[in-house]
């Protein structure tokens, strides 16, 4: 509809001469005689009849011209969103016939609060409950149907306007306007549907006229005011476009309703309006989507940006601006997504949504991470997608995904007048902190409400202190991160091509990290499931011809009972699916590329299985040991001579010995290049100029162990199978810590992840020796001489050419800026400083604890 125009003062003449008369009555009491034969009162309405003048003329500026001036740019209000839920209609007796439920069967709730409107659910599709089903789900919305409503009929001239009967109409596709076919008049197949025997021709919908084709017949829908419009042109133009001919009859299929009322709970809906004889009804899932129509204020401040963006997507904000037009999106955040991830195309643009999320679902102005996950649907995402593509400039690729959200809550203990309300004091602050760190904000709102912002504890000092004055002083703040791999941190691992980047499992949790461990984020769960491995895709090793690279693929593996599954990403931990599920244990996984495909080598207790990513793809067993098919594997890793040519090593269980295969893990490819005895749990690849060293890490069900060993290759082509036996290099000089869990060689260093001894380091050269930590380091202690076991190691070179050690174990995730020296953790559950964010994760808020006591004295 058109925005309506404010007054900027309402008062007319009766008003004004209203408020002289109690004017006077105040400051005369002795002027009695009030009536309009007074003199004086006849002054008063001449006045107030030259105020009334003036008023009216004021009443064209500014805010209403600016209403106006919108109107004639074509901004109306976003019309409301429909909720949709899935009813579950059900036999209400035992019986073998099929049960027709038509669409546009109503189904409500209870009756509540008389002469206030309640929701009422009308199923988009007939559906049928066969004979034998005991129940069947069908789709349904919060609108009434209007089918093939006449609106009126054609003129054949420019510009012609219709009404639809009732207003407003819904968002969404479900709109259609058809115009009666007329004679010799050619449609395209599919393009018309028959209403009383006339074949009406469906009109395709437009934001712009310009944006229509030849023989297309354009037309414009405002839902808000029902306002159908028909292109326009000039008289003498000699290939207008089509419109209504005159005498054509125009019709309607829309819909009507919607609104945040019709985000009902589970459970509300079970009562079937309209007579379906023998069914029960019930929502076993809430409704969602459901979204008032656009407020007036809201649509005056998003005007301009409208303005701006139009019908293409050209800047970040122009995607953000058309993106947030759908009436189930709140907000929205562009970026370049080469500029975030390094596996990204160039030319895509990430658009990331934030969910409209009702008030009836914010209790207390919080915003959980569930109700975000709520109301994030896919069908809005897909119909974002779909409006964004329509509208981005060639070479653009939009890439529309749903928020992530870390939830943090505030602790926190603050000291009072002794005067003052504490539980009154309390709700206010907390309130506060709900609504600032909150997903639904602005970029202007504040701390705890930005993109990538992160959250700062001098921030919630200051917002205490300073929006209540009945505050004397905060005597204690802390941000307590709600999911963080605080404890049983596992497979920690660097992401390949990606600076910065790791991640780290905790049971059916991955974390990821995008800034060296200052912070770390939930990317992904995996319910029931307990993480065994995480495998990025290799980066591009220095010196080394990449040949085809498939950045962004990674791999984990869960156990599940019975077995393992395996699960893919192929955009580094932001989707996931499954690919696999095996009947034994899985216990590492590497990469290759065979053919220009990325393939998962798997190894597990049953032998080594590949695993090409296409569709309908099964693991597929590749014979490694011949005489033993089915002979088990610890540890399986991938690596690149110098002339390009790939490599696979893999590792025998119950210290069966160590294969590899130079021709990339191809089937009969493997050859035995060390016998039995070594109990090797982990390896690790070393590109050294240009020559390739394999670290292995050995096991020790006691005792100190012996630590780990070194193979040395140069060129697999020449590389003799039969000789490297004698090539096997042991390095446990001054080792102590037991099983070697880990190997990462940092620099001119070999860092290892040990049972007993923490994170030990080896200095790469002649007579090199393990140092030893001291117990003070920092790494959590099991007992006074020994650590708790550390199960992963990595690291990177950081500007200044020192090296940063990151650590994994029972007790989280440690990181070292000293070569493994002293310690600190940097998954912290309770942090006193600052809680950062990736640049498109936002903040939600979870049930704040803040104590109020009064000051004594």
């Amino acid at each position: 509809m058109s925005l309506p125009v404010p007054n900027l003062d309402d008062r007319d003449f009766a008003d004004l001469v209203r408020e002289a008369r109690a004017r006077i009555q105040q400051l005369d009491p002795d002027w009695t005689d009030l009536s309009v034969h007074d003199p004086g009162i006849v002054l008063v309405e001449g006045f107030a009849h030259l105020t009334d003048v003036l008023l009216y003329r004021l009443n064209q500026l500014p805010d209403r011209l600016y209403a106006v001036y919108l109107n004639l740019l074509g901004t109306a209000l976003y019309p409301p969103a429909s909720a949709h839920v899935t009813l579950e209609f059900s036999r209400a007796a035992v019986g073998d016939s099929d049960v027709l439920i038509p669409r546009g069967t109503l189904v409500g709730g209870a009756p509540g609060v008389p002469g206030e409107p309640q929701p009422l659910f009308s199923t988009v599709t007939d559906a049928v409950l066969a004979a034998g089903s005991q129940s069947l789900g069908v789709a349904a919305v919060d609108a009434s149907f209007h089918d093939a409503v006449l609106v009126g009929e054609g003129t054949g001239r420019p510009g012609q306007t219709f009404t639809l009967p009732v207003v407003p109409a819904v968002a969404g596709p479900e709109l259609a306007i058809g115009v009666t076919v007329q004679p010799g008049e050619r449609v395209p197949s599919g393009g018309a549907v028959s209403v009383g025997g006339k074949a009406f021709r469906l009109c395709r919908e437009v934001d712009i006229f310009s944006n229509t084709a030849p023989g297309e017949m354009p037309v414009r829908v405002d839902r808000a005011g029902g306002t159908v419009v028909f292109a326009w042109w000039d008289q003498g133009d000699p290939t207008p476009p089509a419109a209504p001919a005159a005498g054509a009859e125009v019709r309607a299929w829309f819909r009507t309703g919607g609104g945040e009322r019709g985000n009902v709970p589970a459970g509300w809906l079970t009562i079937v309006r309209t007579p379906v004889a023998g069914v029960r009804v019930r929502n076993p899932a809430p409704a969602t989507g459901g979204r008032d129509i656009e407020a007036v204020k809201d649509a005056l401040r998003r005007a301009p940006q409208h303005f701006h963006a139009r019908d293409r997507a050209v800047t970040a904000r122009d995607y953000e601006v058309l993106a947030a037009a759908h009436g189930g999106v709140a907000r929205a955040r562009a970026v370049t997504r080469r500029s975030v991830w390094k596996f990204a195309s160039p030319g895509e643009v990430e658009v990331v949504l934030v969910p409209h999320v009702p008030v009836c679902d914010r209790p207390g102005g919080r915003v959980s991470p569930s109700a975000i996950s709520a109301f994030s649907t896919e069908d809005v995402r897909v119909e974002v997608d779909q409006y964004l593509r329509d509208r981005a400039t060639i070479g653009a690729e939009p890439v529309v995904r749903w928020v992530h959200c870390k939830e943090v809550l505030v602790d926190a203990r603050v000291v009072v007048r002794p005067d003052e309300n504490v539980d009154a004091i309390r709700d206010r602050i907390q309130e506060r902190f709900a609504t600032a760190i909150n997903p639904l904000n602005g970029e202007t709102a504040g701390f705890g409400s930005g993109f990538g912002r992160a959250l700062r504890v001098s921030n919630l000092y200051r917002a205490m202190e300073e929006s209540e004055p009945g505050v004397q002083y905060v005597d204690r703040v802390r941000i307590e991160v709600l999911k963080t791999p605080d404890e049983d941190a596992i497979g920690l691992v660097a992401a390949g091509g990606q600076p910065h980047t790791w991640f780290v499992g905790q049971r059916d949790t991955l974390f990821r990290s995008t800034n060296s461990g200052d912070g770390w984020e939930a990317c992904a769960a995996f319910p029931g499931e307990q993480l065994r491995a995480v495998s990025p895709y290799p980066g591009v090793a220095a010196g080394r011809d990449p040949g085809v690279q498939h950045p962004g693929m990674m791999a984990v593996i869960t156990a599940i009972e019975g077995g393992s599954r395996v699960h893919v990403s192929s955009d580094l931990g932001e989707t996931w699916r499954q690919v696999a599920q095996l009947g034994f244990a899985l216990a590492d996984a590497c990469w290759i590329d065979r053919g220009g495909h990325p393939v998962l080598l798997l190894a597990g207790e049953s032998g080594v299985y590949e695993l090409a990513l296409g569709d309908g793809a099964v693991p597929v067993q590749n014979i490694v040991d011949p005489t033993m098919p089915d002979r088990g594997f610890s540890a399986i890793e991938s690596l690149v001579d110098v002339r390009g040519r790939v490599g696979v090593v893999a590792a025998g269980e119950a210290s069966a010995g160590i294969w590899l295969s130079a021709d990339a893990g191809a089937p009969a490819s493997f050859r035995a290049i060390r016998g039995p005895g070594d109990d090797v749990r982990c390896m690790m690849v070393q590109y050294d100029g240009p020559g390739t060293v394999i670290w292995f890490g050995s096991g020790a069900p006691e005792g100190t162990g012996t630590g780990c060993a070194r193979l040395r290759l140069d060129e697999l082509a020449r590389t003799h199978l039969d000789q490297l036996q004698s090539s096997w290099e042991p390095m446990g000089a001054g080792w102590s810590g037991g099983t070697c869990w880990s190997l990462q060689v940092i620099g001119d260093a070999l860092f290892a992840a040990t049972q007993s001894s923490g994170v030990v380091r080896l200095a790469l050269g002649p007579e090199a020796r393990w140092d030893q930590r001291d117990v003070n380091c920092g790494l959590p202690l099991r007992d006074r001489t020994r650590f708790e076991p550390v199960r992963a190691v990595s690291g990177e070179m950081r500007s200044d050419g020192r090296p940063l050690v990151i650590a994994s174990g029972p007790r989280g995730v440690y990181r070292s800026g000293d070569e493994a020296v002293t310690w600190s953790t940097c998954s912290a559950r309770v942090v006193n400083d600052v809680v950062t964010l990736p640049e498109t994760w936002l903040f939600c808020s979870g049930e704040h604890r803040i104590k109020v006591v009064h000051a004594h004295g």
